[in-house]
Protein backbone atom coordinates (compact mmCIF):
# COMPACT_ATOMS: atom_id res chain seq x y z
CA UNK A 1 0.00 0.00 0.00
CA UNK A 2 0.94 3.66 -0.54
CA UNK A 3 -0.24 6.44 0.62
CA UNK A 4 -0.57 9.89 -1.33
CA UNK A 5 -1.14 13.83 -0.24
CA UNK A 6 -4.49 14.41 -1.53
CA UNK A 7 -5.09 17.82 -3.47
CA UNK A 8 -7.35 19.52 -5.66
CA UNK A 9 -4.88 18.27 -8.37
CA UNK A 10 -4.91 14.82 -7.73
CA UNK A 11 -8.62 14.45 -6.04
CA UNK A 12 -10.62 12.72 -9.63
CA UNK A 13 -7.98 9.66 -8.58
CA UNK A 14 -9.90 9.23 -4.94
CA UNK A 15 -13.18 11.72 -6.38
CA UNK A 16 -15.83 7.88 -6.68
CA UNK A 17 -14.55 6.98 -3.08
CA UNK A 18 -15.35 9.94 -1.14
CA UNK A 19 -18.28 11.13 -3.36
CA UNK A 20 -18.87 14.97 -5.52
CA UNK A 21 -19.15 16.66 -2.12
CA UNK A 22 -16.41 16.08 -0.67
CA UNK A 23 -14.23 15.97 -3.71
CA UNK A 24 -15.30 19.43 -4.29
CA UNK A 25 -14.17 20.80 -0.55
CA UNK A 26 -10.92 19.62 -1.40
CA UNK A 27 -10.68 22.87 -3.61
CA UNK A 28 -11.04 24.89 -0.70
CA UNK A 29 -8.19 26.78 1.50
CA UNK A 30 -8.27 24.83 4.24
CA UNK A 31 -9.32 20.94 3.24
CA UNK A 32 -6.39 18.83 3.56
CA UNK A 33 -6.80 14.70 2.56
CA UNK A 34 -4.53 11.47 2.55
CA UNK A 35 -5.41 8.82 0.25
CA UNK A 36 -4.45 4.81 0.29
CA UNK A 37 -3.89 2.76 -2.59
CA UNK A 38 -3.31 -0.67 -3.21
CA UNK A 39 -0.28 -2.61 -5.47
CA UNK A 40 -2.83 -2.62 -8.17
CA UNK A 41 -3.82 1.05 -8.04
CA UNK A 42 -7.61 0.60 -6.23
CA UNK A 43 -8.35 3.47 -3.72
CA UNK A 44 -8.01 1.46 -0.01
CA UNK A 45 -9.08 4.68 2.09
CA UNK A 46 -8.73 8.30 2.38
CA UNK A 47 -8.74 10.70 5.26
CA UNK A 48 -10.18 14.18 4.86
CA UNK A 49 -9.75 16.91 7.20
CA UNK A 50 -10.30 20.64 7.59
CA UNK A 51 -8.17 22.79 9.45
CA UNK A 52 -9.66 25.53 11.78
CA UNK A 53 -8.37 28.71 13.81
CA UNK A 54 -5.73 29.47 11.82
CA UNK A 55 -6.61 33.06 10.91
CA UNK A 56 -7.69 34.06 14.35
CA UNK A 57 -4.85 34.36 16.85
CA UNK A 58 -7.21 33.98 19.85
CA UNK A 59 -7.99 30.41 18.57
CA UNK A 60 -5.99 27.44 18.97
CA UNK A 61 -5.14 25.68 15.72
CA UNK A 62 -7.46 22.58 15.57
CA UNK A 63 -8.79 20.37 12.87
CA UNK A 64 -12.43 18.41 12.11
CA UNK A 65 -12.29 15.32 10.19
CA UNK A 66 -14.96 15.23 7.41
CA UNK A 67 -14.25 12.35 5.72
CA UNK A 68 -12.87 9.11 7.07
CA UNK A 69 -13.54 5.20 5.63
CA UNK A 70 -10.72 2.68 4.85
CA UNK A 71 -11.19 -0.96 3.22
CA UNK A 72 -8.59 -2.80 6.13
CA UNK A 73 -7.51 -1.50 9.67
CA UNK A 74 -3.99 -1.43 7.34
CA UNK A 75 -5.16 1.43 5.49
CA UNK A 76 -7.07 3.46 8.68
CA UNK A 77 -3.25 2.93 10.07
CA UNK A 78 -1.49 4.46 7.50
CA UNK A 79 -4.42 7.27 7.12
CA UNK A 80 -3.63 8.04 10.74
CA UNK A 81 0.38 7.59 10.29
CA UNK A 82 0.54 9.93 8.09
CA UNK A 83 -2.22 12.55 9.81
CA UNK A 84 -0.59 12.29 13.00
CA UNK A 85 3.34 12.62 11.61
CA UNK A 86 2.66 14.75 8.97
CA UNK A 87 -0.77 16.62 8.87
CA UNK A 88 -0.97 18.00 12.46
CA UNK A 89 2.67 18.85 12.00
CA UNK A 90 2.66 21.10 9.28
CA UNK A 91 -0.61 23.16 10.16
CA UNK A 92 0.93 23.33 14.29
CA UNK A 93 -2.64 21.69 14.93
CA UNK A 94 -3.29 21.38 18.65
CA UNK A 95 -6.61 19.56 18.93
CA UNK A 96 -8.20 17.26 16.25
CA UNK A 97 -11.81 16.60 16.51
CA UNK A 98 -14.37 14.01 14.27
CA UNK A 99 -17.94 13.17 14.60
CA UNK A 100 -19.65 10.21 12.49
CA UNK A 101 -22.62 8.92 11.97
CA UNK A 102 -21.10 5.35 11.10
CA UNK A 103 -19.00 4.07 14.21
CA UNK A 104 -16.06 1.95 12.24
CA UNK A 105 -14.45 5.31 11.42
CA UNK A 106 -14.87 6.12 14.82
CA UNK A 107 -13.56 3.08 16.24
CA UNK A 108 -10.41 3.43 14.05
CA UNK A 109 -9.73 7.01 15.62
CA UNK A 110 -10.31 5.64 19.19
CA UNK A 111 -7.55 3.48 18.56
CA UNK A 112 -5.43 6.44 17.69
CA UNK A 113 -5.90 8.02 20.97
CA UNK A 114 -9.17 9.67 20.65
CA UNK A 115 -11.97 10.02 23.00
CA UNK A 116 -15.11 7.92 21.56
CA UNK A 117 -18.47 9.22 23.14
CA UNK A 118 -21.93 8.31 21.30
CA UNK A 119 -24.53 11.68 21.16
CA UNK A 120 -27.39 13.21 18.97
CA UNK A 121 -25.71 14.72 15.32
CA UNK A 122 -25.14 18.24 14.85
CA UNK A 123 -26.78 17.43 11.35
CA UNK A 124 -30.46 18.01 11.46
CA UNK A 125 -31.97 16.85 7.51
CA UNK A 126 -35.71 17.95 6.89
CA UNK A 127 -37.05 18.31 3.32
CA UNK A 128 -37.91 20.88 1.14
CA UNK A 129 -41.01 20.38 1.03
CA UNK A 130 -41.05 20.68 5.15
CA UNK A 131 -39.23 23.79 5.30
CA UNK A 132 -41.86 25.00 2.86
CA UNK A 133 -44.62 24.26 5.21
CA UNK A 134 -43.37 26.49 7.82
CA UNK A 135 -46.18 29.06 8.81
CA UNK A 136 -43.75 32.53 8.59
CA UNK A 137 -42.96 31.03 4.87
CA UNK A 138 -46.68 31.39 3.65
CA UNK A 139 -47.43 34.51 5.32
CA UNK A 140 -44.52 36.82 5.98
CA UNK A 141 -44.92 39.71 2.64
CA UNK A 142 -41.42 39.55 1.26
CA UNK A 143 -40.51 43.96 1.13
CA UNK A 144 -38.32 45.21 -1.70
CA UNK A 145 -35.13 45.17 0.17
CA UNK A 146 -34.89 41.48 0.52
CA UNK A 147 -33.20 39.76 -2.90
CA UNK A 148 -31.07 37.37 -3.62
CA UNK A 149 -27.57 38.06 -4.14
CA UNK A 150 -27.58 37.95 -7.68
CA UNK A 151 -28.87 41.33 -7.48
CA UNK A 152 -25.59 42.37 -5.69
CA UNK A 153 -22.51 43.85 -7.52
CA UNK A 154 -19.04 42.01 -6.86
CA UNK A 155 -18.37 44.74 -4.98
CA UNK A 156 -21.13 45.34 -2.85
CA UNK A 157 -21.04 41.49 -2.19
CA UNK A 158 -17.07 41.69 -0.86
CA UNK A 159 -18.14 44.37 1.22
CA UNK A 160 -20.70 42.59 2.75
CA UNK A 161 -17.98 39.64 3.69
CA UNK A 162 -15.80 42.08 4.61
CA UNK A 163 -18.24 43.56 7.25
CA UNK A 164 -19.15 39.63 8.23
CA UNK A 165 -15.76 39.12 9.02
CA UNK A 166 -14.82 42.46 10.72
CA UNK A 167 -18.13 41.45 13.21
CA UNK A 168 -16.52 37.80 13.73
CA UNK A 169 -19.06 36.11 11.68
CA UNK A 170 -18.18 33.61 9.67
CA UNK A 171 -21.05 31.11 9.90
CA UNK A 172 -19.85 27.06 8.91
CA UNK A 173 -17.00 28.61 6.60
CA UNK A 174 -13.34 29.15 7.94
CA UNK A 175 -12.52 30.03 4.36
CA UNK A 176 -15.99 32.87 3.77
CA UNK A 177 -13.13 35.25 2.78
CA UNK A 178 -11.75 32.98 0.35
CA UNK A 179 -15.39 32.13 -1.57
CA UNK A 180 -16.78 33.45 -4.62
CA UNK A 181 -20.20 34.52 -4.81
CA UNK A 182 -20.67 31.54 -7.24
CA UNK A 183 -19.50 29.11 -4.90
CA UNK A 184 -23.05 30.13 -3.33
CA UNK A 185 -26.48 29.54 -4.81
CA UNK A 186 -26.89 32.88 -5.49
CA UNK A 187 -30.77 32.83 -6.12
CA UNK A 188 -31.36 31.09 -3.22
CA UNK A 189 -28.91 33.27 -1.14
CA UNK A 190 -30.66 36.75 0.33
CA UNK A 191 -30.05 39.97 1.81
CA UNK A 192 -31.02 42.67 2.98
CA UNK A 193 -30.40 45.86 1.79
CA UNK A 194 -31.23 49.30 3.65
CA UNK A 195 -29.76 52.53 2.56
CA UNK A 196 -28.16 51.09 -0.64
CA UNK A 197 -25.99 48.94 2.00
CA UNK A 198 -26.05 45.18 2.52
CA UNK A 199 -27.28 45.16 6.24
CA UNK A 200 -27.81 41.11 5.89
CA UNK A 201 -26.88 37.77 4.12
CA UNK A 202 -28.57 34.62 4.22
CA UNK A 203 -25.71 32.79 2.37
CA UNK A 204 -26.51 28.80 1.10
CA UNK A 205 -24.32 26.52 -0.22
CA UNK A 206 -25.67 23.62 -2.90
CA UNK A 207 -23.67 20.75 -3.33
CA UNK A 208 -22.97 18.81 -6.36
CA UNK A 209 -24.66 16.15 -4.96
CA UNK A 210 -28.13 18.44 -4.67
CA UNK A 211 -28.13 19.12 -0.92
CA UNK A 212 -29.05 22.63 0.04
CA UNK A 213 -26.69 23.58 2.86
CA UNK A 214 -27.50 26.85 4.87
CA UNK A 215 -24.08 28.31 5.67
CA UNK A 216 -24.21 31.65 7.14
CA UNK A 217 -26.64 34.22 8.65
CA UNK A 218 -25.82 37.64 9.68
CA UNK A 219 -27.95 40.88 10.05
CA UNK A 220 -28.07 44.42 11.22
CA UNK A 221 -29.78 47.38 11.86
CA UNK A 222 -33.68 48.38 12.29
CA UNK A 223 -35.94 45.37 11.93
CA UNK A 224 -32.57 43.11 12.09
CA UNK A 225 -35.06 40.02 13.95
CA UNK A 226 -37.62 40.62 11.24
CA UNK A 227 -35.21 40.73 8.68
CA UNK A 228 -34.01 37.60 9.45
CA UNK A 229 -36.75 35.58 9.19
CA UNK A 230 -37.74 37.76 5.63
CA UNK A 231 -34.40 36.59 3.79
CA UNK A 232 -35.04 32.67 5.11
CA UNK A 233 -38.44 32.86 3.92
CA UNK A 234 -37.83 34.29 0.95
CA UNK A 235 -34.66 31.89 0.38
CA UNK A 236 -37.36 28.74 0.43
CA UNK A 237 -39.83 30.45 -2.13
CA UNK A 238 -36.52 30.84 -4.50
CA UNK A 239 -35.99 26.77 -3.96
CA UNK A 240 -39.67 25.96 -4.07
CA UNK A 241 -39.51 27.28 -7.49
CA UNK A 242 -35.89 26.05 -8.75
CA UNK A 243 -35.76 22.66 -6.90
CA UNK A 244 -38.02 19.47 -6.12
CA UNK A 245 -40.05 19.27 -2.76
CA UNK A 246 -37.89 16.10 -1.91
CA UNK A 247 -34.96 18.26 -1.86
CA UNK A 248 -32.74 17.57 1.16
CA UNK A 249 -31.98 20.90 3.99
CA UNK A 250 -28.92 19.74 5.80
CA UNK A 251 -28.74 22.53 8.87
CA UNK A 252 -25.65 22.11 10.94
CA UNK A 253 -26.89 22.55 14.74
CA UNK A 254 -23.32 22.36 16.61
CA UNK A 255 -24.32 26.11 18.16
CA UNK A 256 -27.09 25.79 20.84
CA UNK A 257 -29.13 28.26 19.37
CA UNK A 258 -29.50 26.93 15.88
CA UNK A 259 -30.07 23.86 17.22
CA UNK A 260 -33.22 25.40 18.96
CA UNK A 261 -34.15 27.14 16.27
CA UNK A 262 -34.25 24.02 14.47
CA UNK A 263 -36.39 22.15 17.52
CA UNK A 264 -38.97 24.71 17.70
CA UNK A 265 -39.59 25.12 13.98
CA UNK A 266 -39.38 21.17 13.40
CA UNK A 267 -40.37 19.55 16.39
CA UNK A 268 -40.50 16.11 14.74
CA UNK A 269 -37.18 15.84 13.34
CA UNK A 270 -35.44 13.05 14.76
CA UNK A 271 -31.29 13.15 13.95
CA UNK A 272 -29.46 10.39 14.10
CA UNK A 273 -27.13 9.21 16.77
CA UNK A 274 -23.38 10.14 15.92
CA UNK A 275 -19.92 9.21 17.58
CA UNK A 276 -17.70 12.15 18.09
CA UNK A 277 -14.50 12.31 19.84
CA UNK A 278 -11.22 14.10 19.96
CA UNK A 279 -7.19 14.25 20.51
CA UNK A 280 -4.65 16.95 21.43
CA UNK A 281 -1.66 16.47 19.57
CA UNK A 282 2.08 17.51 19.85
CA UNK A 283 4.15 19.30 17.08
CA UNK A 284 7.41 19.94 16.78
CA UNK A 285 8.87 23.57 16.02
Amino acid sequence: MKVYDISKENIPEFASYVGEDIADDMKRKFYRGYGVKDDDGSVAGVLVYEVLGTENDDEDVRSAFRFLKAESKEAYSLLHQSYREDGTDDDEIEKSTYQFEDEEPADSCEEQGFSKEQKESDLARISLKDASGMDFVSKLKIPDHIVSIDMLSMMQFRTAIRNCLFNGQKGLLEDLGNLSMGWFDIELSTCTIMDDEVKGLFLVRVTPSGTIIPVLLFVQGADSRKNLARMIACSVKKAQEKYLPETQIEINCARSSTGALVNKLFPDVVRKTAYCGSRSEVFWD
